[in-house]
C-alpha cells in the first residue's frame, strides 16, 4: 500500500494505466477519495459507477 494516490501512480505501473484509461471525470472523482493501493482504486471506481451514474428511467 502506498502514502497516497499521487505515490500509487507514480510507482505502480497497473495502477497508472488504469487510472489514466478513465474519463477525467472519475479521474476527479478518485484524487477525492484517494486510493492508496490498486485493488482500492477498482474498487473506488466500481463505488463511483453504482453511485454516480444516473438511474435508468
Amino acid at each position: 500500500m502506498y502514502s497516497n494516490l499521487t505515490d500509487l501512480l507514480n510507482r505502480d505501473s497497473a495502477a497508472y494505466e488504469f487510472f489514466y484509461a478513465l474519463s477525467p471525470q472519475t479521474q476527479e472523482l478518485l484524487q477525492e477519495r484517494g486510493a492508496r493501493s490498486l485493488e482500492e482504486l477498482q474498487q473506488a471506481v466500481a463505488d463511483i459507477d453504482t453511485h454516480e451514474r444516473p438511474s435508468a428511467f
